[in-house]
């Protein structure tokens, strides 16, 4: 995300109880509102998308997806951000946790990794919505519970401690915590030591994305961490980030939006993101050429370390959950598996991840 949305989402939510709630966002297969073909009897009838590139070796069996930004139940926090143009989607409505699931199921992802932000003003509701979702599908969404990246949006540590107790079990990590964002509480801060205390008692992942000048940082946080499983991923100044895994073995890498460009990629993009329609356009005249790239970039650092990376999509903004863009990034992510060799194969797609959440 860039640095101007960070800053509409903190207006957003200042003047939150000043604003009115909104209705959803018209977020639909075909021409038909998705709360009109989704309901609780409803089975997911979403059909796989047909392939575009036709690359080989491509690989067909299971995946999780370990970055997904899971859109907000709070249609309050919702609405208000996206009257300040930050697009936060809302989970109930048109947009329902039971079209989030069937797609994944479409795209052949029987799990997710999936970031929940927790504010002040909506963390009972986040709670109590992640606690229904999980009872409606139950193992498809492991809810990690993610402050958000401004200090003063962040809930008390006495706050959080509460709802881990109250809902015990319910989140399985603690994270995305952006360690990249001006606003955000410093990795080495008393709230974050805090927080990595809780995550070692309550046996919770933790997921960081570092900035490129914490490598100290992340490396003592590793030391002094050992029983904590950790979760890193970041952008191409982070990659130092892979290059610890012999000196450390309570860390895996998450590969998303290294892969795919869904938050832009051209300067511009920096404080104005792109629409489905520049992501698609681009991608699709970009997709064999990038994959090239991307695969002589971490094909030799996966096998080397075949047991630590994760694959992942990173999505967040509506359209990401687009039946025509989650395709191309199932496609692209299979094509890419599909050049690694032997066990790294399976392992990056979904094995890795099983590991990582070891059964929570």
């Amino acid at each position: 995300m860039s640095r101007k949305n960070i800053f509409l989402i903190t207006t957003s939510v200042v003047v939150i109880s000043a604003i009115a709630i909104l209705g959803g966002t018209g977020f639909q297969i075909g021409d038909k509102p998705i709360a009109q073909i989704f309901n609780k009897k409803s089975a997911c009838d979403i059909k796989p998308k047909a392939r575009e590139f036709k690359q080989k070796p491509y690989y067909s069996g299971p995946l999780i997806d370990a970055h997904v930004h899971m859109p907000t139940p709070s249609k309050i926090v919702g609405s208000v951000a996206g009257r300040f143009g930050f697009a936060m989607p809302v989970l109930g409505g048109n947009l329902t946790i039971d079209y989030i699931t069937c797609l994944f199921e479409s795209e052949g992802i029987k799990k997710a990794v999936g970031f929940y932000i927790v504010p002040r003003f909506a963390d009972g509701i986040v709670a109590r919505a992640v606690k229904k979702y999980e009872k409606q599908h139950p193992g498809k969404i492991a809810a990690f519970f993610m402050p958000p990246p401004i200090n003063f949006l962040n809930l008390g540590i006495d706050t959080i401690k509460d709802i881990f107790t109250k809902h015990k079990g319910l989140f399985k990590g603690v994270g995305e915590l952006r360690g990249d964002f001006e606003n955000a509480q410093n990795l080495e801060s008393p709230y974050f030591e805090a927080l990595f205390k809780m995550a070692e008692q309550n046996n919770q992942i933790v997921m960081i994305h570092p900035n490129r000048r914490q490598r100290d940082v992340v490396e003592g946080l590793l030391e002094k961490y050992p029983k904590i499983t950790f979760l890193f991923h970041g952008g191409r100044e982070e990659e130092w980030v892979a290059d610890i895994f012999d000196k450390y073995d309570n860390f895996y890498y998450s590969l998303d939006a290294n892969l795919v460009p869904l938050y832009g990629w051209n300067r511009e993009h920096i404080s104005d993101e792109p629409t489905k329609e520049e992501f698609l356009a681009y991608f699709r005249e970009n997709f064999n050429a990038r994959l090239g790239r991307e695969v002589d970039r971490w094909k030799w650092k996966i096998e080397a370390h075949p047991e630590r990376f994760v694959w992942g999509t990173d999505r967040w903004y509506e359209w990401h959950f687009d039946l025509e863009v989650g395709g191309l990034l199932e496609e692209f992510g299979r094509s890419f598996i599909g050049r690694l060799s032997g066990v790294a194969k399976e392992n990056f797609a979904y094995k890795n991840a099983e590991r990582m959440l070891g059964g929570r």
